[in-house]
Formats: C-alpha cells, structure tokens, sequence
C-alpha cells in the first residue's frame, strides 16, 4: 500500500512537471532539442520494457507517465516554432548507434540485466545531448520541471518494489539524469540572473 501511494503520488508530481516544461515550450521558455528528445522517446519505452522484465513493480508507473510526456514534447520539438534542431553532425551518428543498439536488443533478446545496461547507456548519450547545451544555452530550458521531475523519480524509485539490477539500473540513472540537468541549470542560470539585473540597472 505505501508503495501505490508513493507511486501515484510520484506520477502526479510527473504530471505536473511535464505540464509545467510543456507550457515553457509554448511560452518560448524552453526549446527541447530534438535528437535528445527522439531518443528518450525510444529508449524511454524499452528502458521501462527492461526494468519491467528485470521484476520491477508498481514504482515503475512513474517512469511510464513520463514515457508518455517525453514522446508528447518529442512531437512539439519537431515544430520549428518550439524545437531546437541544434546539435554537431557527430550526434546524428552517435545517437544512431545508441537507437540502433537498443533496437538490437528487441531483435536478440539479451537479457533483462544487459538490456538494462543498453537502456541506459544509450539513454545517457541523448543526455549528453542536452546537457552540453543547457550548459551552452541555459535560458532555453526551464529549471522547475527539472527538479519537480527529480522528485516524482525518487518517489518512483522508493517504490519500486525490486531492486535487482536489471530492474533499478533504469530508474535509478534516470533520477541521476534529472540532477545532473538541475544542476548544470543552477550553476548556469546564476550568471544570467546577475547579468539581468545588471542590464536593469544600466537601463
């Protein structure tokens, strides 16, 4: 029962945070990048598929509400008005390499704990993505739905239910994930603000 609620509390908190980053997206706030996107739309479903076959149980709700939000701002990344094509050519071939490996994985069947291992290295890739540029470009993502997301993945976590490798492999870096991006924001988005106040003052 504590597991449900944590779960169900989780999903809601993920609700909330991926509500919050879409409206950043319609306001101009934020500008997803789409390969990152395109790839955590992918490796989001296989990565819950592995933790699902590694014996993870209710705490994985949360990971799938957020399955769903990542392909829905996946959709809004492809328009031109809100997406950041962005990226290097040899992302294009990186992030290739990280979605062929994972639909390698569907087509031989490896098991739960290296499927597990896959999800999240290609997973990892497509962060890179991001996180080198909210470093370059910090005012176009929003730091609330990062950090509310970080909380809905705890509660996930907490109520997982298995924590074998193969099962917490996933949630677990993804919850690191989440971090990392709130704190390249924090680190970032303190410049900003002291050079915003600065034009406020001259003006």
């Amino acid at each position: 029962m504590p597991s449900l609620f944590l779960s169900v509390l989780g999903s809601i908190i993920a609700f909330f945070a991926a509500s919050s980053y879409l409206r950043s997206i319609i306001k101009g706030e934020t500008r997803p990048h789409r390969i990152t996107w395109g790839g955590w739309t992918l490796v989001g479903v296989l990565g819950l598929w592995a933790s699902y076959d590694g014996g993870a149980k209710i705490g994985l709700l949360v990971a799938a509400v957020f399955a769903v939000l990542v392909a829905i701002t996946f959709a809004f990344s492809l328009l031109p008005k809100y997406g950041k094509p962005g990226g290097e050519r040899t992302d294009y071939f990186v992030g290739a390499l990280a979605a062929a490996g994972i639909v390698a994985w569907r087509v031989i069947h490896f098991s739960p704990a290296i499927a597990a291992t896959i999800a999240v290295f290609a997973d990892a890739v497509f962060l890179w993505f991001t996180l080198r540029e909210t470093w370059r470009q910090p005012e176009t993502e929003a730091l609330r739905p990062w950090v509310l997301g970080s909380v809905a993945e705890a509660l996930g976590l907490i109520a997982l239910g298995n924590y074998s490798y193969a099962a917490a492999a996933y949630p677990v870096y993804i919850l690191i994930g989440n971090i990392a991006v709130v704190a390249v924001l924090l680190v970032r988005k303190q410049p900003l603000a002291k050079r915003f106040v600065r034009a406020k003052k001259a003006s």
